[in-house]
């Protein structure tokens, strides 16, 4: 492979630059740039950095947007590989914490990437809701209008942030051919009894006039939107009955990667609780009639093999039963009836006191069986019941088909047949209720649903989807009704079944409906034909690592997983779980001051800091300081367009992924930025020392052998050297990336490194093959993080190369990822009875098929091991755990050897004592291979 510049040209605008230092300041507008000028500019400065984005952005842009064409076809042949960032409200302004997550986003996609993946990186708009409707509301303006305008703006700052976003799947959740496909799910779960209405005592915001679900009110009791404290109001509303998946919610949580997940499966499990009972459904007769009403009860029990057992049902006075029929006095037989599921029997139903029963539910079953209470209350008001365990208290009688079954496997049949005849059967918990959907608003995804006088409740046809929102006079509900029924045109329509007189649904969908199913379209964004191909969804799914806050780690994973799990469940989708890796992301923070005496926050422009301490400049008051979260209230929050357009786009980017775990919060200053800015000046000062000392020869042969002053011997050291820690430079960033995804690592790998190339001598380095390569890899591992910054290096370092290790006729974000040599030595730790016992090397070409038999074989030739086995000492067992293309361990279990462990110790103090032998013998390693060294 060529070189794109000649050596003889190289040379020359080398010396050129070297003789003429007057262009930095002479040429105007590109003369910064090496491909428009052929001029290599010794230093960097912050003018330089500023025009180099300036210069590469586009091209760059092109370069992203041929590259997402990869991933269009399911035939793709590449690995995979979908990062997802949460997508973004439009609110019309990026912030810190937004450039934080799409950057540590982009870093990934880029590097999967250069590891020759297909990769899906999109980016969209979660664009209905309140916040767009009430700040339509206050501007006299359409949601729609404010929506897009401010899409507009962000999406232009999110291109200037160099992010390798895929634009051609931009969704928008208000678009109609986005929210047709969320409505044609609703349709999906209507079909299965999954989405219902029904009354109930809904949580009612009555500054926003609409209801919120559970999850969207703060332990104060307040909306998390308007702040309003929230009133109880009985409405009939829309809900998704989630309850059905928590047993299939609560094992899906095995499928994802716990090491990543962490406290998140932790929320997620006490959030579903434990699935201990059943839900089963009662029809209700009509009062004074033998008709049955559209209503039904859903009760939780954790006794459904004794349903036949039956005597009453008891109803708490908040239910919406009593409150509708106006009988909420204790003790009191309402006026209508359950139908038992299984005998069609009319079951009483009867006030009773809250205390005795069932936190969480309204309802609960009375099996006299079980309960002294259940046939006290039965006999005194004379409803029939039979006993339907035996005398040993384990086996059913009186219970049709079941009788003679132990209790578990009658727990299992009255499943089964529940389940068959769509009455319930399902395993759920008692803590978790159904997602109440509906919304009193205007700014929302339409419920599909038409409401006839004759037929009721009638879905709509899916070949009418989508139901589009129309232009609507007035914002403000009225009543607690939505704006929606205030548009007689849209709200009038034809009765699907029957072609009758009949009405539109009013209410729209909570937002969080909406945001359950976009990582799916963006599979197959523009399919006008169904929601996602489940050819690409095969392919692309799970998604392989979602990024975005904690804050989103209970209600939004919840629901995006159970909308995962139903489609799941109609054989749409590979895999229930929609997610394998998550990494929660940590909050920016800015410094903030308020006053001491009062707790009043001022601008910082206010702030006299000209002591040790800081006060009011105004009235000399006393302040306090703390990084909190950035917010316009307390005067902490910083622009990115301050600090973009003072310190350039990739300098941001490397400051705000530096020093600091993706995981943790990030206390922003502008301090940071001189570290980032040194290490790119050392970088850069690389690269034109390179291009220096290879514009000396007169010819590449010369300098190839340009060994002359080292010997041959020292030569060969020094190539060693330099290949050895790019090895292990390497080896370490792919850990960091692959498994942890501490950036933040990888960058302080990157500066070591940096710091080790800087020191080889420059007659090493002129003629080096190994420096090349080293060097050209710092340029291809430092481009995921600043992909301009990169582009510029290399394309100033690549007229200098003499070797072929790297396809010197294509830019950086071309390159492939650095691979491991095949002879570098992988780590193989061992370890016996629980005591690390020392570290062995594997060629890296045979690490991943490493077998425990081959490990095995290895560590036994390992002098400390045979040190260790002075006799001979049976193996009992052992095992081997690969962390593929990272490192390895192999267990063993040998009876007869004495580690110096308590044997009568506790299986804790044990563990202590073998991690503590473990790090003496670690210790006494490194200190033998350091004095092997200095030997």
């Amino acid at each position: 492979m060529k070189s794109v510049r000649s050596l003889a040209q190289c040379k020359v605008l080398v010396r050129h630059c070297q003789r003429c230092r007057w262009i930095e300041s002479n040429i105007e507008a590109v003369r910064c740039i090496y491909n428009k000028t052929g001029v290599w500019i010794p230093r960097l400065t912050n003018e330089t950095r500023l025009e180099i984005e300036k210069y590469w952005r586009p091209h760059i842009q092109k370069h992203d947007a041929e590259k997402a064409q990869e991933t269009k076809q399911a035939t793709c042949e590449k690995p995979k590989f979908y990062a997802l960032c949460m997508f973004p409200y439009p609110s019309g302004n990026l912030h810190l914490g937004h450039v934080r997550v799409y950057t540590l986003s982009d870093v990934m996609a880029r590097y999967q990437q250069a590891q020759g993946k297909a990769v899906i990186h999109p980016m969209g708009w979660d664009a209905f809701g309140l916040p767009a409707e009430n700040a339509a509301i206050e501007r006299g303006v359409r949601p729609k209008d404010w929506t897009y305008s401010n899409i507009k703006r962000m999406k232009q700052q999110l291109q200037n942030l160099g992010l390798s976003f895929d634009w051609s799947r931009e969704v928008a959740t208000c678009d109609p051919e986005y929210y047709k496909w969320t409505q044609w799910i609703f349709l999906k779960m209507y079909e299965k009894g999954l989405a219902f209405q029904k009354k109930g005592l809904v949580n009612w915001d009555p500054v926003d006039m609409t209801v919120l679900a559970d999850e969207q009110i703060d332990d104060q009791g307040c909306s998390w939107r308007s702040g309003a404290e929230v009133e109880q109001k009985y409405l009939t509303q829309w809900y998704l009955r989630t309850t059905v998946f928590s047993e299939s919610l609560l094992d899906g949580l095995n499928e994802v990667d716990s090491s990543l997940w962490r406290d998140i499966i932790k929320l997620q499990k006490n959030w579903i609780s434990e699935c201990k009972g059943h839900r089963v459904e009662f029809k209700i007769l009509q009062q004074d009639s033998e008709s049955l009403s559209s209503d039904s009860l859903t009760i939780y029990t954790e006794d459904v093999d004794l349903i036949y057992g039956i005597s009453h049902i008891c109803v708490k006075p908040s239910s919406y039963l009593c409150v509708d029929l106006g009988v909420q006095d204790e003790g009191t037989i309402l006026p209508v009836q359950a139908i038992h599921p299984l005998t069609d029997q009319p079951v009483s139903m009867v006030v009773t006191n809250e205390k005795d029963m069932y936190v969480n539910k309204e309802t609960m079953l009375a099996i006299p069986s079980i309960s002294k209470t259940a046939r006290t209350v039965a006999n005194e008001y004379g409803f029939p019941f039979h006993d339907v365990l035996d005398g040993t208290e384990e086996r059913l009688k009186n219970s049709g088909e079941f009788n003679g079954l132990s209790r578990q496997e009658a727990t299992s049949k009255v499943q089964e047949k529940l389940l068959a005849l769509g009455l319930g059967g399902e395993r759920v918990s008692e803590q978790l209720n159904d997602w109440l959907i509906s919304r009193q608003r205007y700014w929302g995804t339409p419920i599909p649903v038409i409401h006839c006088d004759r037929c009721g409740t009638v879905p709509v046809p899916y070949e009418d989807l989508p139901v589009e929102l129309p232009d609507v006079k007035q914002l403000i509900s009225k009543g607690g009704q939505s704006p929606l029924a205030d548009n007689e045109t849209w709200l009038h329509t034809t009765c699907p079944k029957c072609g009758g007189p009949a009405k539109r649904e009013t209410d729209t969908m909570d937002t969080f409906v909406d945001s359950t199913w976009y990582f799916l379209r963006f599979l197959d964004s523009k399919n006008q034909l169904m929601a996602f191909d489940p050819a690409l969804a095969k392919k692309y799914m799970p998604v392989d690592l979602y990024i975005g806050g904690k804050e989103h780690a209970v209600l939004h994973l919840y629901f995006a997983r159970f909308v995962n799990h139903f489609l799941h469940s109609l054989d749409l989708l590979p895999c229930r779980e929609p997610f394998g890796n998550l990494l929660t992301q940590g909050m920016v923070n800015g410094m903030s001051y308020r006053v001491k005496a009062t707790g009043k926050y001022i601008p910082v422009d206010q702030v006299d800091q000209s002591g040790k301490r800081p006060f009011e400049k105004e009235t000399g008051a006393e302040l306090i300081t703390e990084f909190e979260k950035m917010s316009k209230s307390k005067y902490n929050g910083v622009d990115p367009k301050d600090v973009l357009s003072e310190f350039g786009i990739d300098s941001t980017r490397l400051c705000i992924l530096s020093n600091v775990s993706p995981h943790s919060d990030r206390n922003w200053s502008n301090d940071v930025y001189k570290g980032v800015l040194t290490w790119q000046g050392k970088v850069w000062t690389l690269v034109t020392n390179f291009r220096h000392h290879r514009s000396l020869g007169s010819s590449e042969d010369e300098i190839k052998s340009e060994s002359i002053t080292l010997k041959a011997e020292d030569h060969e050291e020094w190539e060693k050297k330099i290949d050895d820690i790019r090895n292990h430079i390497i080896n370490n960033i792919n850990f960091q990336l692959d498994v942890t995804f501490h950036i933040n690592s990888a960058i302080s790998r990157l500066h070591s490194y940096t710091s080790w190339l800087t020191k080889v001598p420059s007659e090493v380095s002129r003629a080096s093959k190994a420096y090349e390569r080293a060097l050209a890899d710092l340029i291809v591992m430092i481009s995921p993080m600043a992909p301009h910054y990169a582009s510029e290096l290399w394309s100033g370092f690549k007229p200098c190369t003499l070797y072929e290790s790297h396809d010197w006729a294509s830019d950086v974000l071309d390159q492939g990822w650095p691979r491991l040599d095949d002879d570098f030595m992988m780590p193989l730790t061992y370890r016996i009875n629980n005591v690390d016992v020392s570290e062995i090397g594997v060629p890296y070409k045979m690490f991943d098929e490493l077998t425990k038999e081959i490990a095995l074989s290895l560590v036994q030739q390992d002098p400390t091991f045979c040190r260790l086995m002075t006799k001979p000492m049976d193996i009992d067992n052992y095992h081997l755990k690969i962390d593929k293309g990272f490192k390895a361990l192999l267990s063993l279990k040998v009876p007869d050897l004495d580690l110096g462990i308590d044997k009568s110790a506790t299986a804790s103090e044990k563990t202590k004592q073998a991690r503590k032998l473990g790090k003496q013998r670690k210790k006494l390693r490194t200190m033998e291979v350091n004095n092997a060294s200095s030997s």
